[in-house]
């Protein structure tokens, strides 16, 4: 299986260093590309063992998947330089927000299959939550070879292309969403006397214990909530403070602002 980044930026790199190690192909299958940083591509050649070439025509030639990581401003440049390499072997994964399969395949000029993929930052550590959505041509063993390649380096989540805007939303942002709760809790907690590297490396530590519950228990969040939560006791005093508060509104605010805000760049980039 030939595999081809072009662009080779933050996530790309991610994903393509989650396949290297997962040795589901060999490293000397994947190629890589971007406008113009040689030195980059050379450092992940030496350090992944990867090949990288500006050669578009060779780049796509015998390609089963190509990865469009480019920036989506820049997309109808590569489209228009790559067009006519296109063949009907190649499949096209995009990583870019905001534009849709109709757009993709319209600046191409070809009905090859396409997959659109949101992955977040936590590919880097592969685990990433990753949404993805198939073109109708896309067949069935194709999807099953994305889904092998998606979940070297976390987990998939199918959705209609619609709803990757909420994929977006959720798992997209997540992190940031997540890191700002936790930003929240060293202030509160720093408050209460300690200091401030004690508080932060105690809660660094208490999410990722938390985390590896979740990850190790069947049992859901809400259980795992009231499995120490003591009729009376202090997680109890706590939650009974946090009750005072419209959590689930806040964050469904936070959550529908963000998924607005894709559908309005998609909008964006579909003019």
């Amino acid at each position: 299986m030939k595999l081809v980044f072009y662009g080779a930026g933050n996530m790309a790199h991610a994903i393509f260093t989650g396949i290297v190690n997962s040795k589901i192909i060999e490293s000397n299958d994947i190629y890589l590309t971007n406008r113009s940083n040689e030195v980059a591509l050379k450092a992940y050649a030496d350090e992944l063992g990867v090949n990288y070439s500006y050669d578009d025509e060779a780049l796509l030639k015998d390609a089963d998947y190509i990865f469009l990581g480019t920036k989506p401003y820049d997309f109808d440049a590569l489209a228009e330089r790559i067009q006519p390499y296109v063949s009907e072997k190649n499949k096209f994964i995009s990583i870019m927000a905001g534009l849709p399969m109709s757009y993709i395949r319209e600046q191409l000029g070809s009905d090859n299959p396409i997959a659109r993929i949101m992955p977040n930052t936590n590919a880097h550590v592969g685990h990433s939550v990753t949404g993805i959505s198939f073109s109708s041509n896309f067949g069935p063993k194709s999807k099953d070879e994305v889904d092998d390649l998606i979940n070297a380096f976390g987990s998939a989540i199918e959705v209609s292309e619609d709803h990757l805007h909420q994929v977006t939303a959720i798992t997209g942002s997540g992190p940031a969403f997540l890191y700002h709760v936790f930003e929240q809790y060293v202030t509160a907690g720093t408050r209460l006397g300690l200091e401030k590297s004690q508080v932060e490396e105690s809660i660094r530590n208490l999410i990722i214990g938390t985390s590896k519950m979740i990850e190790r228990s069947d049992l859901s969040m809400e259980q795992l909530r009231k499995n120490i939560t003591s009729k009376g006791g202090t997680t109890q005093a706590g939650l009974n403070a946090l009750s005072q508060y419209d959590l689930e509104s806040i964050f469904e605010d936070c959550l529908r602002s963000a998924v607005n805000r894709s559908v309005e760049l998609a909008s964006q980039d579909e003019d």
